[in-house]
């Protein structure tokens, strides 16, 4: 009865929201079924094995679930690396279930802004800029959400699945154009996805370079493949771990919800495109006549950007193997 009850609050409260989350359910379960699966292993002819560099980047804030992690790591070129970060609570239990593979590597991180301050940490500190394209993934399970383990399992099987798929989705980063891959279903535009998080936006794309607009277009659930240099604007904001909220449960209102609706914003300001794993265009990069190409500026400006400073609140644990 409780459940019901706090059902029809969130209706009365977004029955938009609402509405799409239950479709949402609804759309997961058939796209997990064995047939549509079965489906997608065997549609279009995979490309030719990619040439480049890539890694899968996840926040494992449930050590139970890192199998899953590794799995999505299987699908992807060989040689590609897993760089997992993780609260210093669980680093222990972590550390253990990895020790000895190889490629991986692992950092501590105080429990703020959940899987996106780690992220940007990653990012600021220049471990990222050695890699073509990576898929960025966590441990969600939205005890809040109904359903809500039922994401995580539709995004992992989305954006990695299979090797075939993994190679269309790497395919799409063969245009220069494209910055960021995602779950078209997901990608949210309806202004009633700004909730509580509007001023936290504005106030990080003031502080980008180039400077972001507040357009609403970004992947719910904050999982994606992106190319790291589409990242470049929001990097240049030089977010630090401490800016981000002590964890306490919360589900809206945060730096890193705001954050969560910046990082298509940054791929937009840095010129590149935003499209679906189909490769449907999602949002368009921003042509500028004033600096003839933001996304040309991007790549000058990287070529000069400092040394990143060494991680402050993250640690390495040395588990790196050629």
């Amino acid at each position: 009865m409780i459940w019901h009850a706090d059902l029809l609050k969130r209706i009365g409260r977004s029955p938009t929201r609402v509405t799409l989350r239950l479709a949402e359910v609804i759309v997961s379960m058939a796209f997990l079924s064995r047939p549509i699966q079965a489906l997608r292993s065997w549609s279009l002819m995979p490309p030719a094995p990619p040439n480049g560099r890539y890694a899968v980047v996840a926040h494992v804030f449930y050590p139970d679930l890192l199998p899953e992690i590794v799995a999505v790591w299987s699908t992807l070129p060989a040689g590609s690396s897993l760089i997992v970060t993780v609260p210093s609570e669980k680093a222990e239990a972590v550390h253990s279930a990895i020790q000895g593979m190889p490629l991986v590597e692992l950092y501590e991180y105080e429990n703020r802004g959940r899987d996106l301050a780690p992220f940007i940490s990653l990012l600021n500190a220049g471990l990222l800029d050695r890699y073509d394209a990576i898929p960025k993934i966590h441990t969600k399970k939205s005890p809040h959400l109904i359903k809500g383990e039922l994401r995580r399992k539709l995004l992992f099987s989305a954006l990695a699945g299979n090797i075939g798929n993994v190679r269309r989705i790497i395919a799409h980063f063969d245009d220069p154009r494209v910055g960021m891959v995602g779950f078209a279903p997901l990608f949210r535009t309806s202004r009633s996805f700004w909730m509580g998080n509007r001023s936290n936006v504005e106030r990080l794309c003031r502080r980008m370079q180039p400077n972001g607009e507040p357009v609403l277009g970004f992947f719910e659930g904050s999982m994606f493949w992106v190319r790291p240099i589409a990242l470049t604007p929001i990097r240049s904001a030089a977010l630090q771990t401490a800016e981000f909220d002590v964890e306490a449960g919360q589900l809206d209102g945060t730096l890193h919800h705001g954050l969560e609706r910046v990082i298509g914003i940054s791929v937009r300001a840095a010129g590149f495109d935003t499209v679906s794993i189909r490769g449907r265009k999602l949002m368009c990069g921003k042509r500028s006549t004033e600096i003839g190409s933001v996304r040309n500026s991007v790549y000058e400006w990287r070529l000069n950007i400092r040394p990143p400073r060494p991680l402050r609140s993250g640690r390495r644990q040395g588990l790196r193997r050629r």
